[in-house]
């Protein structure tokens, strides 16, 4: 599968626009990310160990709330982290 980043967690995937994987559920696309970019650990997850607010994931165009990321997930499909920003 495929996951696609943009703005500012893009520094911490090594600039890595997109990044391809295999994983079974939307937990555990987000813990193979970790693996193999630890530094974006502290960025994605919250002290609790949740997905920081700030960050929405879509799976194939459709925004899951954190209570569907045990959705499975097959080799098709496409995950993307996308970050508000706010500013002013």
């Amino acid at each position: 599968m495929n996951v696609s980043f943009s703005g500012t967690l893009l520094r911490f995937v090594n600039f890595q626009k997109n990044v391809s994987l295999e994983a079974g559920s939307v937990s555990e696309a987000l813990n193979a990310l970790v693996d193999r970019f630890p530094q974006v650990k502290a960025v994605l997850y919250d002290a609790e160990g949740k997905v920081r607010q700030v960050h929405q994931i879509f799976v194939n165009g459709q925004q899951l709330p954190p209570e569907e990321f045990s959705r499975s997930l097959n080799s098709t499909d496409r995950m993307d982290v996308l970050t508000a920003i706010a500013g002013g």
